[in-house]
C-alpha cells in the first residue's frame, strides 16, 4: 500500500479521489444521534460525543477519558489506534465543533491519521461528496493508542500560572458565547458564571461560515489579532468543557500552523467547579 500524506481538513475532491486500498473509516460525531439518522454516509460510523469522548472525574464532566477507557471506546467504533494505516475522517451533519474535539482527542493519544471534513455533512453532499459504500472494520478491533501527548491539553495549574505572571508570551482565549463570557448562564449549567481573569473572547463559531467551513487564513489571523491573540504566545484555549474551544486549537494549531496551542480540557467546567479559583465578571 502506498503511503498516503493525510491532510488535516479533508476536502470533497480528496475524499472521492481516496482509493479504496486505503481504509477509510468515517466517524460521525455528535451530541444526539438523531442527527446521525438524519443524515449519514452509508460507510460511517456513529460516535456519541459526551458518551465516547468525554467522562466525568471528581463532579468534573466532560473531561477527556483516560488511556485504557479510551482504547475500549475507540475500538467498539472500529478505530485500530495509533500507528495503522487506517484513515479516520471526523464529520458531523450540520456545523457543530464535535467533529474537532474528536480529532483533538484522537491526536492527544498518538493517532496522526486523523482528519475533519471541509464543512457539514449536509453542505458536503450538496456539493459534490460521493456517499460511496466502503468496507466497514468490524465492530469491535483492538485499539493501541500511545501515552497522552501533553503538549496538546492544559490543566488549571497553567492558567494559574498564566494569570499570575500576566505576560503576553502566555495568552488565555475563552471560546464560548458572549453572554457566557460576560457573566450569564450557557446551556451548560455550571456552579458560577463568568470568565477566566484576563481571558480574551473570540467565539468559536465566528470562525467559520453556517456552514461549517472555516474562514480563510487571512480571515482566521484577522479574527485572532481583533481578538488580541498574538502569534508566538502559548494559547489557552477553553469553553465550557474543551469541546467548543477545540474548535479554536484546531484553527490555530492545524490551519493556522501555530506552535504552543494547548487546550485546556477541564475548562469552565472545573474552573466554576472550584471556588477557590477567581473569576472575573462585568
Amino acid at each position: 500500500m502506498t503511503v498516503l500524506q493525510v491532510p488535516r481538513v479533508a476536502t470533497i475532491s480528496w475524499i472521492n479521489a481516496m482509493s479504496p486500498d486505503h481504509e477509510m473509516l468515517f466517524l460521525h460525531v455528535g451530541a444526539a444521534r438523531n442527527e446521525y439518522e438524519d443524515l449519514h454516509l452509508q460507510s460511517s460510523v456513529w460516535a456519541d460525543g459526551y458518551g465516547d469522548f468525554t467522562t466525568t472525574r471528581d463532579g468534573i464532566r466532560a473531561l477527556i477519558p483516560d488511556k485504557d477507557t479510551f482504547e475500549t471506546t475507540l475500538g467498539g467504533l472500529g478505530i485500530r489506534g495509533a500507528g495503522t494505516d487506517q484513515i479516520i475522517v471526523c464529520l458531523a451533519t450540520d456545523k457543530s465543533p464535535w467533529p474537532y474535539r474528536a480529532y483533538w482527542a484522537l491526536r492527544y493519544f498518538g493517532i496522526d491519521n486523523v482528519c475533519v471534513a471541509e464543512a457539514s455533512l449536509r453542505t458536503m453532499l450538496q456539493s459534490g461528496l460521493e456517499d460511496v459504500p466502503t468496507k466497514l472494520p468490524p465492530v469491535k478491533v483492538h485499539c493501541s493508542l500511545l501515552d497522552p501527548d501533553e503538549s496538546l491539553i492544559a490543566g488549571k495549574e497553567d492558567l494559574l500560572s498564566s494569570i499570575k505572571n500576566s505576560t503576553a508570551a502566555e495568552q488565555i482565549l475563552d471560546c464560548r458565547s458572549i453572554e457566557e463570557y460576560t457573566g450569564l448562564p450557557g446551556d451548560h449549567p455550571a456552579p458560577r458564571q463568568g470568565r477566566i481573569p484576563g481571558a480574551a473572547h473570540l467565539n468559536w463559531e465566528s470562525l467559520m461560515d453556517a456552514t461549517g467551513k472555516f474562514h480563510t487564513q487571512s480571515q482566521l489571523l484577522q479574527l485572532y489579532r481583533d481578538a488580541g491573540i498574538n502569534r508566538g504566545s502559548v494559547v489557552f484555549p477553553y469553553c465550557g468543557g474543551g469541546i467548543r474551544s477545540a474548535v479554536s486549537w484546531f484553527a490555530m494549531s492545524e490551519i493556522l500552523k501555530w506552535e504552543n496551542i494547548r487546550n485546556y480540557d477541564g475548562s469552565w467546567a472545573e474552573w466554576s467547579y472550584l471556588t477557590d479559583l477567581p473569576i472575573e465578571t462585568d
